[in-house]
C-alpha cells in the first residue's frame, strides 16, 4: 500500500490510492493488496510451489530496476563539476570522484539480476511464470497511460486558470418535484432562498400520477409558483430533463442553470434502499451540459419525524 501510495503521488496509479483512512493507513492500497492476493490464490489454487517463481521473477526484476537506476543515477553525477549539488526527486546528487567504479559495481549487479530473472522466467514459464511476463508489460502501459490523463488534465486546468468575468449571469433555478408532500416544501424553501427566480418541474412518467401532482400543486401551492409537467413518452427521467435544460439554454444565453433535486435521507440503509435514488443519475447525466450545476437538498426522515408525522395525521383525521 505504502508502495502504490508513492507512485499514485507520481501520477502513475489513480490518486485514491494516497488517501489514509481514520486508521491512518493507506485503506484503498489495502483493498487493491487483497483483491490482487486473492485472484492470485484463486487462479493458483494457494500452491504455493506454483507461486514462488512470481515471486522470485518480481524480486529480480526490482533489483534489476534498482541497480540500472544506480547505473543511470552515477553517469548523471559523472557529468557534474566539483562541489557542484542537483536536486533530483527529493535528494541530492553530487559529484563523485569514485563513480567510474560505482557505475560498474551496479552494472554488474544489474546484469547478474536480469540473467536470473531470465532463467526463472524461462524454466518457469509453462508453471505460471508467463502471467509475469504478460502482466507487467500491461501493468507499465496502464501507468503511463495514467500518467498521460493526469498531465493532460493539469494542461487543461492550468490553461483555464485565468482572472473570471466578474459580471453578473443570469441564473434559472430548476426544481424537480416527484410529489408534493413535507420534503417538496422543503426543496422549495431551499430554492426561494436562494433569491433567483425558480421554476418547479415534473417529469410525467406516469400520466395518472402527473395528473394528481398537479391537482395536489394547484390545491396547496397555487399561482405562486408554474409547475412545468414535461411528457415522457418513453417513461424515463433524465431524458426530458436533459432536454428542457438544452432549451432553457438557448434562451438564457450565457447565463447558468441551477437544478435543485429533493433526497429522502431515511434512518437506515435498508429503508434508503426501498427509495429512488435519482440525484445521482440526475448529476451523472447533466454533467455534460455546461454551466449547469446540480444540488441535492436532503430530508431526513428519522424515527422522530416520522412519530410526529402519524400523530398529526391521527390529528387531522379526528377533527
Amino acid at each position: 500500500p505504502r508502495l502504490g501510495a508513492l507512485i499514485a503521488a507520481d501520477g502513475f496509479l489513480p490518486k485514491q490510492l494516497t488517501y489514509r483512512g481514520r486508521r491512518l493507513v493507506f485503506s484503498w492500497g489495502i483493498v487493491a493488496l487483497a483483491l490482487a492476493a486473492s485472484v492470485l490464490i484463486m487462479i493458483f489454487q494457494a500452491d504455493t510451489t506454483r507461486l514462488i517463481p512470481l515471486y522470485a521473477i518480481g524480486v529480480f526484476l526490482s533489483f534489476t530496476l534498482s541497480q540500472s537506476g544506480m547505473v543511470m543515477r552515477w553517469r548523471r553525477s559523472g557529468k557534474m563539476q566539483p562541489g557542484e549539488e542537483v536536486e533530483i526527486h527529493g535528494s541530492i546528487l553530487r559529484f563523485d570522484s569514485h563513480w567510474r567504479t560505482k557505475q560498474a559495481v551496479n552494472a554488474f549487479g544489474a546484469i547478474m539480476t536480469f540473467i536470473v530473472m531470465i532463467i526463472f522466467a524461462v524454466a518457469k514459464f509453462t508453471d505460471g511464470a508467463y502471467i509475469v511476463v504478460i502482466v507487467i508489460p500491461v501493468l507499465v502501459f496502464v501507468f503511463f497511460r495514467i500518467h498521460r490523463h493526469y498531465q493532460s488534465v493539469s494542461a487543461l486546468l492550468s490553461r483555464g486558470a485565468r482572472w473570471p468575468n466578474m459580471r453578473q449571469r443570469p441564473v434559472k433555478t430548476l426544481v424537480l418535484v416527484d410529489d408534493v408532500h413535507a420534503g417538496t416544501v422543503h426543496t422549495i424553501n431551499f430554492a426561494k432562498s436562494l433569491g433567483a427566480p425558480w421554476t418547479a418541474v415534473h417529469v410525467a412518467i406516469d400520466p395518472e400520477k402527473a395528473e394528481r401532482v398537479k391537482r395536489t400543486w394547484q390545491e396547496r401551492v397555487g399561482d405562486e409558483a408554474y409547475l412545468k409537467v414535461l411528457p415522457s413518452p418513453y417513461r424515463e427521467l433524465t431524458g426530458p430533463v436533459h432536454e428542457y435544460i438544452e432549451e432553457l439554454m438557448d434562451e438564457l444565453g450565457g447565463g447558468y442553470i441551477h437544478v435543485i433535486v429533493g433526497h429522502l435521507v431515511m434512518g437506515s440503509l435498508t429503508g434508503q434502499a426501498l427509495h429512488q435514488n435519482a440525484a445521482v443519475a440526475l448529476n451523472f447525466a447533466l454533467q455534460d451540459i455546461e454551466r449547469v450545476a446540480v444540488t441535492t437538498v436532503a430530508y431526513q426522515l428519522d424515527a422522530e419525524t416520522v412519530v410526529e408525522a402519524q400523530a398529526d395525521k391521527q390529528g387531522l383525521l379526528s377533527r
